[in-house]
């Protein structure tokens, strides 16, 4: 979604009175200096505090070089070939402008765990034209970042996402569908159903394939298609996180009596990560055929009627 320039995020809602929290922001730093940044990111500065995030080591400055630069004409400049960001809570999905150029070397970022593990680590890009989608590098570690440190180049358009807390996930319960507009009336869906006495997560994944497999002597019905999918799952819980083995159903029919063909097979693996009461992202990996991949989803309740949708 376009983020409007300077202006901070929100992506999350704060509970209060549940035993649970649900604290998610998407936080963008532009270092220009105006909006949510006045005051904060202006030209000159070296050190500077925004959102949970603390700053050192680089300078905000402006080259005239726009291929330097993500948005407006300023960004953050590592100089003396050190700079780091910290954090007061750890954060997830960084995502950032990072280029050599221009008289500026080329650097590597490095992020880091809360006892100073490296989690990953991503290089510089050689500068091309202003705001350049293939200039920007993403963090997506498993666990939570508390720092970076950058050795060479130019940062602009900073953004991540704050760690969510632990999640109420009853809060999930109900049908969700992918959050991309294009998915809109394909057909797909997710329903989750939270057991508290098993503090497990049932998911049930509705989809379909266009190589439908079935037994020879199947009991032929036209209700529905032969290509629907249920892929299952029930999910063990952790912080906002729930993960476990998808298992695809196989040989049921409709209304039909025990045929001897049903049967659920283990498929691969699948992870839901609630940002928000509202919001999550589901990562999966399918063993046979490999396939893999991550999208958003949303309460079908919010797509329907998004003016109208309060969480819980």
């Amino acid at each position: 979604m376009p983020r409007t320039k300077s202006r901070l995020a929100v992506a999350g809602l704060i509970f209060t009175g549940c035993l649970h929290t649900a604290i998610a922001q998407d936080v963008l730093l532009q270092f220009e200096g105006s909006g949510d940044e006045t005051g904060v990111t202006d030209p000159g500065v070296s050190e500077f505090d925004f959102m949970g995030s603390s700053w050192s080591g680089g300078v905000i400055a402006s080259e005239g070089q726009p291929r330097l630069y993500a948005s407006g004409v300023f960004s953050y400049e590592v100089i003396a070939g050190q700079a780091a960001v910290s954090f007061a809570e750890p954060v997830t999905r960084v995502r950032f402008f990072y280029v050599h150029g221009g008289g500026f070397p080329a650097g590597t970022a490095a992020a880091m765990s809360a006892d100073g593990v490296v989690l990953e680590t991503l290089d510089s890009n050689a500068a091309t034209v202003f705001a350049d989608s293939s200039n920007f590098v993403t963090f997506a570690t498993t666990a939570p970042i508390a720092a970076i440190e950058f050795s060479g180049g130019v940062i602009d358009d900073f953004s991540y996402r704050t760690a969510a807390d632990v999640f109420d996930f009853a809060l999930a319960e109900g049908s969700w569908v992918n959050a991309d507009p294009a998915f809109v009336g394909e057909r797909q869906g997710i329903l989750f159903d939270y057991g508290p006495t098993l503090n497990a997560l049932f998911m049930a994944w509705f989809t379909y394939t266009l190589n439908p497999i079935a037994p020879s002597n199947a009991t032929p019905t036209d209700v529905g298609s032969p290509g629907h999918r249920w892929m299952t799952a029930l999910l063990s819980l952790d912080g906002n996180r729930a993960t476990g083995t998808v298992s695809a159903g196989e040989g049921g029919q409709f209304a039909a009596p025990p045929t001897g063909f049903q049967r659920g097979r283990e498929r691969g693996t699948f992870t839901v990560e609630f940002t928000a009461c509202d919001h999550g992202i589901v990562t999966y990996a399918i063993d046979a055929p490999q396939v893999s991949g991550e999208f958003e989803i949303i309460p079908l309740e919010k797509l329907v009627n998004p003016n109208g949708f309060e969480c819980g």
